[in-house]
């Protein structure tokens, strides 16, 4: 149990740390992060901050189109235009910019700051336990 609503923040759903990659790392090292931490995205970050995100998606698009994973890296197939929400905006209004922008992950952030990731399948979880929740009232 999530004990998260559809009209709570977003910023409630956010729990581990960021999980990151610098944009000089090669795809293989982004794909070794992504299968061992069972991730679907990783924020891109240098010393200016975040720079863009990586999504398992980007990965596979690379490897369907023949790349060399110990060579190519991460800035020449990150994603720059960064989608998020401010941790205060709903569940709902989360869900709305994830379809809007046809993103399965997108970044949370506090005051311009990204502070996590969520994605698609934790507010699927919500909506299934907002559901069961407002069943149990009926």
């Amino acid at each position: 149990m999530l004990g998260i609503r559809l009209r709570d923040p977003i910023g409630r759903l956010v729990g581990d740390p960021v999980a990151t990659i610098r944009p000089t790392d090669t795809l293989r090292d982004a794909a070794r992060a992504l299968a061992t931490e069972g991730l679907g995205l990783l924020v891109v970050v240098d010393h200016r901050g975040v720079v863009g995100v990586l999504s398992e998606r980007d990965v596979v698009t690379a490897v369907a189109d023949d790349v060399d994973l110990d060579v190519e890296r991460v800035r020449d197939f990150a994603t720059t235009d960064l989608v998020s929400v401010e941790e205060d905006a709903s569940v709902v209004d989360a869900a709305a910019a994830m379809a809007s922008a046809e993103v399965r992950h997108l970044a949370v952030a506090r005051n311009g700051v990204v502070t996590g990731v969520v994605s698609v399948r934790d507010v699927v979880n919500v909506l299934l336990e907002d559901a069961e929740a407002d069943d149990a009232v009926d």
